[in-house]
């Protein structure tokens, strides 16, 4: 018999309803599931929620990252956690990523090709063009510059998969999250699916607006990653949508401000899964002299006079839990990441719902191509991916369909180092003013990223 429990609510949702989790029946059997990417903030989590769902007790676990020292750091804390909770999980670690994937059943994917070094040289660039720089990891140069780097990488992994791993499925949790996803799905062999809690939590935030349970929402949600909207709502089966500017505006505010989805809201009559410095990044009039203040303290600032970066420092209470004498003491929590109720499905063939970022095959948002990645509301059933058509009102329909074909031309700029496509994609980048600076931005990216880059864009150049 299935068992409910509560779980504490997630580090990401501290204001939302507490989740409820459904302990499995059974087991997946003897799986192999690879850590391409030693994350401090992912890797442990999906750990954790494993554990606490319960059925993956046969598995092994391999932590692989071309850095030894993440990668024993992280691997360690996965040890100490199987110990602490006597599950018979087994951890193994690798530098070679094709020993790590061969024979895996799944693989999740958490990096940052070049590090906090490469993200640095991106926003100098942006910073030398007058170009603002929020968070840099969806939409704008930065995150642009990001998908150059990260493209052909995560194309190499999953040929190395299809290779090594020919019936394994890949989750992405890395940004550029509907980019990096694309490439990867496009190629058809193997299952490639984006994570991101941004868009599902809007059922725990509805939730606590409308003074319900999360199974009592219902939502129809398109778009991309960090900018899907809901353009219907039903409370109970009663459709709540006209009235969700004046519920937001009486609700308790949370931990983030949403004042700038109720603006949106008030003009789209659509609600934007995220607000603040994400949504900002969508938007040609956000990062102007006049609003940007209201960012301040959550923008990427110059620093002409830095010493280069290096490793990634490891947060201190990831240290002690790897290392210290005291447990590890988040196993209680349970995340809204899903990537443990993904692998379940992959693996057992139930079928889980969520809001997924996938191709958009069979017109999940009708208008939009099928090969470009959308987030949508899909049932996962092992490695089959449904969900219902649904139509985007006008201006919201127009806006994801610009935000695809910038993910479409930066795809074909990324694989192909074609210059072409890249003129394009930043043509088309609401955070550029004038045409006339695409050409030298694109110029000093390119030097700026040498070393992470394929070798042709600097040919090119000569």
């Amino acid at each position: 018999m299935q068992e409910t429990k509560q779980a504490h609510v997630s580090e990401t949702a501290a204001a939302y309803a507490v989740e409820p989790y459904v302990r499995n029946e059974g087991s997946v059997g003897n799986k192999r599931i690879v850590f391409i990417g030693a994350s401090y903030k992912f890797v442990h989590k999906v750990l954790r929620d494993m554990l606490l769902v319960g059925g993956f007790d046969e598995c092994e676990l391999v932590v692989h990252d071309i850095d030894p020292v993440p990668m024993d750091t992280v691997a360690r804390l996965l040890e100490r956690i199987v110990e602490q909770t006597g599950s018979r999980i087994r951890v193994r670690r690798t530098l070679d990523r094709r020993e790590a994937l061969k024979g895996a059943d799944a693989a999740v994917l958490s990096i940052t090709t070049g590090g906090e070094e490469s993200d640095a040289r991106s926003w100098d660039v942006c910073h030398k063009y007058g170009i603002p720089v929020g968070i840099g990891d969806t939409l704008g140069p930065a995150a642009f510059a990001r998908n150059l780097r990260s493209v052909p990488v995560v194309v190499d992994i999953i040929r190395d998969m299809e290779e090594l791993c020919p019936d394994a499925v890949m989750l992405n949790f890395t940004n550029p999250l509907s980019c990096l996803t694309a490439a990867m799905a496009r190629r058809r062999s193997i299952p490639a699916w984006g994570l991101c809690h941004s868009a599902d939590e809007m059922y725990s935030y509805f939730a606590t607006v409308f003074d319900c349970e999360k199974t009592e929402i219902e939502m129809d949600v398109g778009g991309v990653n960090h900018q899907s909207f809901v353009t219907r709502l039903l409370v109970n089966g009663v459709d709540r949508t006209a009235e969700i500017q004046n519920a937001t505006e009486a609700a308790p505010q949370p931990h983030e401000s949403v004042e700038l989805q109720q603006e949106l809201f008030s003009i789209l009559g659509a609600w934007p899964s995220t607000g603040e410095t994400h949504l900002a990044e969508f938007y040609p009039f956000y990062f102007t002299p006049e609003r940007v203040k209201r960012f301040a303290g959550h923008m990427k600032l110059p620093a002409p006079e830095r010493e280069a970066y290096g490793r990634r420092p490891c947060p201190p209470i990831i240290q002690r839990w790897a290392s210290g004498p005291a447990p590890v003491e988040d196993l209680h929590l349970l995340t809204t990441e899903h990537a443990h109720e993904l692998l379940w499905s992959a693996f057992t063939g139930a079928p889980f719902s969520r809001i997924l970022n996938v191709l958009n095959a069979g017109y999940l948002i009708q208008g939009i191509p099928e090969d470009v990645c959308v987030e949508a509301l899909v049932t996962v059933a092992g490695k089959k991916v449904t969900g219902q058509s649904i139509g985007l009102p006008p201006a919201v329909h127009s806006l994801v369909q610009r935000w695809t074909t910038i993910q479409d031309l930066t795809l074909t700029a990324a694989l192909d180092c074609n210059r072409d496509a890249a003129r394009q994609a930043l043509f088309l980048d609401p955070h550029l003013r004038d045409p006339a600076t695409i050409d030298p931005l694109l110029d000093d990216m390119i030097v700026a990223l040498e070393p992470w880059l394929p070798a042709r864009w600097h040919s090119a150049m000569a």
